[in-house]
């Protein structure tokens, strides 16, 4: 078992160096996706890393002050502002000691996303079916799911295996009584709610469901022993989960305010998200273009829907009775009639409409009524019926299937859209959003595209699995594995993107390198040799692009920086960026809002104003009383002083 676990995730490191390329190449220098969220990851690990090893080293006030990140000084909690990637920076912790190169370590936890996805996967797979090269087929689906080439460039949304790998862990405990397994589905539970915030929210109440149906339908909600289990299982995972929450919890009661619905909207997943590929896609990317718009593309690959569609229709044949009593002219009928109305209804959320002399439909919510009634009325009429779908929701590619189709409805987020029509003003997802703690934290819902993956991905190892029963069906699963490649393939891979389109005028484009090591700006080692009470603000402020990588820099010295970038900032960091922004233009009031801010320094990158606007602001700095204390080339340091009396 461990043999064949260990080739399966040979052949999905091999896949993922592959269909990286050329990031392989360049390790240690180069980014997959652009120069903005993994410049900040890159930091985040790099923070997470330093204390942890200072703790090693004796130092256990590092971890004291673990949450209090060298960002928006002097705010507090600065860490919470964004996910905290404690596991991926447990994992990274022995390359980083050596090394202290937080771009490799960035680069390899990128590529274990997708060994480690396809991993679990295959180990929750071949679980669920016995059959190895299901499995394996399965673990491709959840490793090389479309939807990961739009988040290259957000590794806490790749960093979604831990989600196989629990729901294995549950299986396996449930059919063997093994502690171990409990233990290890619980322990991946937590690392999966650790490792990215939107998992925490989105996957624990999937686990919850599916750990609710396991004890359904095997009649254990009276077995004490059973139950007393799971739920000690659950707590634990709940207790430790605490502490990382209680600093998101502070930081909201400081004045991070909720996500409005309006921003929730604006990330949510259109209806034509799923018909929308990203548009790196080699094979997809410029013919499935459904609804281009943000976080909108989850076209799931026509593979991967396919087998998992395979699954779905076998497991309801095999959940038939034997015998063809209870299906008479009235259930056929009943049956006709609720696909037709299924088929109007899914008609209507992609924003059709049903206008005939004799029949005008518009409102999907009635469809919907329609539907319900025509399911009653056919499960009262056919005791078939009813066997079936008892059959079929007992059986886990039933649950699976349930599991996927509540992620797309969550998905779509407050409200439902298809394209720009509104489909329905009250969604599943506003239920959530209004009263269950967390998702109101939240701003994109489409990120559950991720958990309707690993749902497709389940279901595709099950289709799999009956295709492999067939006669060549084994050939049949080499095709549909190159095609599922083919489908994820986005070659090359996009590095280090460089966006020099600015909301601040007057400001040079940065270069499109990160330059590491010896060849970083030498400025950043004088900085190192300030005292460690020294707090900076660097110059230009307040411009992403500039201000992420004065954090990615400032792992050489860790000096505080009233510069930052993050899912969100303080109030502070924006009126000090409106203030230092009018430097030329209004400096006194620029001067004033520097000094009130609590920095001790001050560093101007003259090169990144365009028109010679930075050798003014360090005039600007000069009237005012600050003293230079070192230069090189173009970058100036200040120290602060208090202007002399008049």
């Amino acid at each position: 078992m461990r043999a064949d676990s260990a080739k399966a995730a040979l052949g999905y490191a091999a896949l993922a160096v592959a269909l990286t390329w050329p990031l392989a190449r360049g390790l240690t220098h180069d980014l997959p996706g652009d120069f903005g969220d993994p410049l900040l990851n890159c930091w985040i690990l790099a923070w997470d890393a330093s204390r942890f090893l200072r703790t090693l080293a004796g130092h256990p006030s590092a971890l004291a002050g673990y949450w209090n990140a060298n960002i928006f000084h002097p705010h507090p909690l600065a860490l919470a502002y964004s996910d905290h990637l404690t596991p991926q920076a447990i994992q990274i912790l022995p390359v980083y000691a050596l090394t202290h190169n937080p771009v490799l370590c960035y680069n390899l936890l990128f590529l274990s996303t997708f060994v480690l996805s396809g991993l679990g996967m295959y180990l929750l797979a071949r679980e669920l079916t016995g059959n190895r090269a299901a499995a394996f087929v399965a673990g491709l689906a959840f490793a090389f799911a479309p939807y990961r080439i739009g988040s290259t460039p957000h590794l806490q949304v790749l960093s979604s295996a831990w989600m196989a790998f629990a729901l294995c862990g549950f299986r396996r405990f449930f059919d063997t009584r093994s502690p171990r397994a409990l233990a290890g589905g619980s322990a991946a539970w937590l690392v999966q709610n650790l490792s990215c915030s939107y998992y925490l929210i989105f996957f624990s109440p999937v686990l919850a469901l599916y750990v609710a149906w396991e004890l359904t339908t095997r009649r254990l909600w009276r077995d004490a022993q059973t139950l007393g289990r799971v739920a000690m299982a659950a707590v634990a995972v709940v207790v430790a989960t605490i502490p990382f929450v209680v600093p998101y919890v502070a930081l909201r009661r400081m004045g991070f305010a909720a996500r409005s619905i309006r921003e929730t909207d604006r990330f949510s997943a259109n209806v034509y998200a799923y018909l929308t590929a990203d548009p790196n896609a080699n094979l997809w990317g410029g013919v499935m273009r459904g609804w281009p718009h943000l976080e909108g593309a989850l076209f799931p690959g026509i593979t991967i829907v396919v087998l998992a569609g395979i699954a779905a229709v076998v497991a309801w044949r095999e959940a038939r009775p034997p015998s063809e009593k209870g299906y008479g002219p009235f259930s056929y009928a009943l049956g006709w009639l609720l696909t037709a109305a299924a088929g109007v209804f899914v008609a209507m959320i992609f924003g059709w409409t049903i206008r005939l002399p004799f029949l005008k439909i518009t409102s999907p919510d009635r469809v919907l009524l329609i539907v319900a009634g025509l399911l009653a009325a056919s499960l009262i009429a056919s005791p078939r019926a009813r066997a079936t779908l008892r059959g079929w929701v007992a059986s886990p590619p039933g649950i699976l299937a349930l599991l996927t189709l509540f992620a797309v409805v969550m998905s779509f987020g407050p409200q439902i859209y298809a394209r720009t029509r509104l489909i329905e003003e009250t969604s599943l997802y506003a239920l959530f959003y209004r009263f269950v703690p967390g998702f109101d934290g939240l701003r994109v819902p489409a990120r559950y595209g991720m958990i309707v993956a690993l749902g497709l991905a389940a279901l595709a190892g099950y289709g799999a699995a009956a295709i492999d029963a067939m006669k060549n069906g084994r050939r049949l699963l080499v095709v549909a594995s190159i095609l599922i490649v083919g489908e994820f393939a986005a070659l090359p891979l996009p590095i280090n993107g460089n966006d020099t389109t600015y909301k601040q005028s007057g400001l040079a484009p940065l270069p499109d390198v990160v330059a590491m090591g010896s060849d970083a700006p030498p400025v950043y080692r004088f900085v190192a040799t300030l005292p460690e009470s020294a707090s900076l603000v660097e110059m230009p402020f307040g411009e992403v692009a500039f201000d992420v990588r004065y954090m990615f820099y400032s792992t050489l010295h860790w000096r505080p920086l009233a510069n930052g970038y993050s899912g969100g900032a303080p109030i502070e960091y924006g009126l000090l960026a409106e203030g230092l922004k009018e430097a030329l233009r209004r400096p006194e009031d620029a001067w004033q809002a520097l000094l009130e801010s609590g920095v001790t320094h001050v560093v101007v990158h003259e090169a990144s104003y365009s028109g010679g606007r930075g050798s003014q602001v360090s005039s600007w700095l000069r009237r005012h009383g600050a003293q230079e204390i070192a230069a090189f080339d173009t970058d100036r340091v200040f120290v602060l002083a208090p202007a002399p009396s008049p």
